[in-house]
């Protein structure tokens, strides 16, 4: 008991990652990671290797990017009901070995949107952030990237409709939303506030992580993606993200598009 107790000791206020796949997860996160009193793995950490089922992708290829679709949000939802003590220490000994001493362990999984609840029933410290990025961008992104992700070559050729794709995103960021009553330390910001004032956004989550305001660097990102990849989209792919994911693009406050307000004319 007590070297269990003296290992739980060094996981104290993690902070994780998630929000909708192609959001902008992984810039937030390797920017935050140079941050001097940080550490973390450098893959997600849902694919670290001995973690317990609870915690992985482990549906296999077919849930790429679509993890919160109606045919597997429910598979790999999981709250503070699903909290086992030996899942608990099995987590805290994968977590421990990327953690340098003095450092607070960060990681980001897109797919830990879904295991919030549960992630915080173990470490009850922790702070959540998530990102949102515009769902017609992030649509056609998670279309393009199953059928070719240069990062992840071993998943290609998945067929993907814009139906599968808006439902992504609109199912995740509707989880994004509910956290907001069941986290206790979370956050929720957008990738286009982290694009345009990089500065402003990165030192309200160091505030928010109790971090110190270090100067960190974000990597260079083109202004202009959004609308590049938006205009890839067709008229009916418009109305279509635009029928599914309505409620969501409000709410975070993006332009609605249907075929009579082309993006061009925007």
């Amino acid at each position: 008991m007590m070297a269990k107790s003296n290992l739980e000791s060094r996981i104290q206020n993690p902070i994780f990652i998630f929000g909708c796949s192609n959001s902008g997860t992984t810039i937030l996160w390797n920017t935050l990671k140079a941050h001097k009193d940080v550490s973390g793995p450098d893959i997600e950490g849902q694919d670290l290797k001995g973690l317990p089922e609870s915690v992985r992708h482990y549906l296999g290829k077919s849930t790429f990017r679509l993890w919160a679709h109606p045919q597997f949000k429910f598979s790999y939802y999981k709250t503070e009901k699903d909290y086992d003590e030996s899942e608990k220490q099995r987590i805290a000994e994968v977590y421990q070995q990327f953690q340098e001493p003095g450092k607070r362990f960060i990681a980001k999984s897109p797919a830990d949107t879904l295991r919030a609840r549960l992630i915080q029933s173990y470490f009850p410290d922790a702070y959540f952030i998530a990102i949102v990025r515009n769902g017609y961008a992030v649509s056609e992104g998670i279309i393009r990237k199953r059928k070719w992700d240069p990062d992840r070559p071993q998943f290609e050729g998945l067929y993907t409709t814009i139906d599968e794709a808006a439902e992504q995103w609109f199912r995740s960021n509707t989880v994004v939303v509910s956290h907001q009553k069941f986290l206790n330390k979370y956050k929720i910001i957008r990738y286009e506030d982290l694009l345009e004032n990089p500065k402003d956004t990165l030192s309200s989550v160091l505030e928010f992580c109790e971090l110190d305001n270090t100067k960190l660097a974000l990597s260079k990102l083109d202004s202009s993606l959004n609308q590049q990849q938006i205009s890839r989209l067709s008229d009916y792919e418009i109305e279509t993200v635009t029928q599914i994911a309505q409620p969501m693009l409000i709410h975070f406050g993006y332009e609605v598009l249907n075929k009579e307000l082309k993006w061009e004319s925007a």
